[in-house]
C-alpha cells in the first residue's frame, strides 16, 4: 500500500512539473524533457519545412537548447518563445545569450491563451508535448490563428493516443487526444487541417525502469485566406 501510494506521489509530481517545471526540480525536469523529445524535435523541425526570413513562434520552449538547431535549418529565421515556466524562460535566456542580444531571438513568459505578440506575426507556430496542458483549448487555438499570418501554417506534435495513455503520469492532468479530436479542434477553430504524419522507428521511452514503445505524430493546419474572410464577416455581423 506504501509503494503504491509513492508510486502515485511520484507520478503526480512528474504531471505537475511537466505542465509546468518549477521550484528545485525545474531544472532536472528541463534536461529530461530535452532527452525524451529530442527525436520528436528533430521530426517535428522536419516537417516546418523552414524557409529562408521567416517568422517563427515555438510555444513550450522549455530551456531552449533545440533554438540553435532550428537557426540552423534556414537563412534570417526570426524565433519567438512563449513558455507558461518562468523558471524555463529564465533557463532559456542563459542558454541563448547571443541570439537574444541581436534581437533574432524573443522569448516571453506566459500561458499561449494571451499570446503576448501582434496579430499576424507569424509564418509558422509550433508546439511539441504541450496540448496535454490546455484545459481549454479553444482559446489557445483561436490565439494561434490570430497570431499566424494568412497563410501560416501551425504545428502540433504530440505522442499517438495510444503511447500517452500507457504513460502512468498521463492520468494525472493530462488532457489526450485521439488524431480525428485534435483535427476536429483544429478545424472548429478555423485552421484548416493540411495533413499529419507518423514517426518512424522512435526510440523507446523509459521511465521508472520501465521501457515504453512510442509513436508520435505532427498534425498540420493552415490559417486560410478564406478563413480569415470568414473570420472577418463573423466579427462584423
Amino acid at each position: 500500500m506504501k509503494l503504491k501510494f509513492i508510486k502515485r506521489f511520484f507520478h503526480k509530481t512528474i504531471a505537475k512539473q511537466l505542465r509546468k517545471p518549477e521550484g528545485i526540480l525545474a531544472g532536472k525536469v528541463g534536461n529530461k524533457m530535452n532527452k525524451t523529445n529530442g527525436f520528436l524535435y528533430d521530426f517535428t523541425i522536419q516537417e516546418t519545412q523552414l524557409k529562408d526570413h521567416e517568422s517563427i513562434l515555438e510555444i513550450g520552449f522549455g530551456n531552449g537548447k533545440f533554438f540553435d538547431k532550428i537557426f540552423s535549418t534556414a537563412q534570417g529565421l526570426k524565433i519567438s518563445g512563449l513558455d507558461y515556466s518562468p523558471e524555463m524562460v529564465k533557463a532559456a535566456t542563459a542558454n541563448n545569450p547571443t541570439s537574444l542580444s541581436i534581437g533574432k531571438l524573443i522569448l516571453r513568459s506566459g500561458s499561449s491563451d494571451k499570446i503576448p505578440f501582434a496579430d499576424e506575426s507569424f509564418d509558422k507556430v509550433f508546439c511539441i508535448n504541450v496540448i496535454y496542458f490546455w484545459d481549454k483549448p479553444a482559446a489557445h487555438l483561436k490565439e494561434i490563428y490570430r497570431v499566424l499570418k494568412p497563410g501560416g501554417r501551425f504545428y502540433t506534435a504530440i505522442r499517438t493516443q495510444e503511447s500517452i495513455t500507457q504513460m502512468p503520469f498521463a492520468k494525472y492532468g493530462f488532457n489526450i487526444y485521439a488524431e480525428d479530436e485534435w483535427i476536429s479542434l483544429l478545424e472548429t477553430n478555423l485552421l484548416h487541417f493540411v495533413h499529419s504524419e507518423k514517426t518512424q522507428n522512435e526510440p523507446d521511452a523509459v521511465l521508472d525502469k520501465q521501457i515504453y514503445k512510442v509513436e508520435s505524430l505532427c498534425i498540420v493546419a493552415e490559417k486560410s485566406d478564406n478563413n480569415c474572410t470568414f473570420h472577418l464577416l463573423t466579427k462584423g455581423s
